[in-house]
């Protein structure tokens, strides 16, 4: 099945080839077209087309014409290595730009390959960010990693609970991520000296959440910070009986029916959450553009569309379509100022990752 998938992408790829040598300049979207993440797949495709369209008919992009190359690798973990691979075969001037992956399998090693390739790379979202710790040159990411989480967790720690015994509760599945939170939250406390106030226990399929929580009593845990499926992490916080426990957890973990639930418990629950799009200025001005063109944009088509917009930026900026240049110019003073309420990071480029917002009788006001 993947040789045949493999051969038909060498194959699509081999008949693009003359017509991308004609003139235009080329981006190459990656995203599922079939199973489970198709509805994502399918916005994030409409979304890099809207933005194409729209500079083509404006009169293009430094004199170019931009072309769409959809490309599915199936969320494999070969076929996505397969993919950046191929594209990379093609001459690199050709394709200008690759918006995604949106799964982030083996996402590190690819993103080595577009870097070697001089492949300029924009990560709009994806549906495991725990990968892309490691900058590279010619990438941008729209979202904050896993173990970013760790980082904007201990500085809100440091400043309101310093010296609170914390439990860092999770599940260790490694394709979770939440390994690499722990490990970033682990280095943070030692840094600080406060190794001694942290301790780790697992939450998964086997744990029963009762001892557990006696477990947590026993050690005078004072703050809880949750990481694991969603069921076992509203499970967990549910059956909570220290009407003193602060928690933490992601704030997609808990649906809106755990929060008319929760009201009957006294605990104060602190939730992470990344930027939304929404809360920025240059979402407002993506949206008006595309409402002025009749387009309501649906789902997470709006971060694609963002990703092309942002690239031409830096494009028109250089005037040309050079990695190197490309690379230099997304770390200009100008571009931060426009764009870096939500670009999280691009090589050595690091901004703000994670609000925090607290839940308390009803009520959601943000703290962080």
């Amino acid at each position: 099945m993947i040789k045949k998938f493999t051969i038909n992408i060498l194959l699509a790829l081999s008949l693009l080839i003359p017509h991308i040598a004609l003139a235009n300049v080329t981006i190459a979207v990656i995203a599922p077209k079939a199973g489970k993440y198709k509805k994502q797949g399918d916005e994030l495709f409409n979304g890099a087309k809207l933005a194409i369209n729209e500079i083509n008919d404006n009169g293009g992009l430094n004199g170019k014409k931009l072309d769409i190359l959809t490309i599915d690798d199936r969320c494999d973990d070969r076929l996505a290595i397969s993919t950046a691979q191929m594209l990379s075969l093609i001459n690199s001037k050709k394709i200008a730009l690759v918006v995604g992956p949106y799964c982030s399998n083996k996402f590190d090693e690819i993103a080595s390959i577009y870097e070697t390739s001089k492949i300029f790379q924009i990560v709009p979202t994806t549906v495991a960010y725990n990968s892309g710790d490691i900058d590279k040159k010619g990438q941008i990411m729209f979202l904050g990693t896993k173990s970013q989480m760790s980082d904007d967790f201990f500085k809100f720690y440091n400043q309101n609970f310093a010296g609170l015994k914390t439990a860092f509760i999770y599940d260790d599945n490694k394709e979770d991520g939440y390994a690499d939170v722990a490990k970033s939250l682990f280095d943070e406390f030692k840094r600080y000296g406060k190794s001694e106030l942290l301790k780790f226990y697992t939450l998964n399929s086997d744990t029963n959440i009762q001892d557990l929580n006696q477990t947590l009593t026993k050690d005078r845990i004072n703050i809880s910070f949750i990481l694991s499926k969603k069921d076992l992490t509203t499970d967990f916080i549910q059956q909570i009986k220290d009407p003193n426990m602060i928690i933490f957890t992601a704030k997609n973990m808990l649906s809106p029916t755990f929060f008319k639930n929760h009201e009957k418990n006294n605990n104060i629950i602190y939730l992470l959450a990344l930027k939304s799009f929404k809360d920025t200025l240059m979402f407002t001005e993506n949206l008006v553009d595309l409402r002025l063109h009749g387009i309501e944009p649906k789902g997470i088509e709006v971060y694609s569309y963002a990703s092309v917009k942002l690239w031409s930026d830096i494009a028109k900026n250089i005037k040309d379509f050079d990695y190197d240049k490309l690379s230099k110019n997304a770390n200009s003073e100008e571009l931060k100022e426009k764009w870096s309420e939500f670009m999280m990071h691009t090589g050595s480029l690091k901004s703000s990752k994670y609000i925090i917002e607290m839940y308390n009788n009803g009520e959601f006001k943000q703290v962080y």
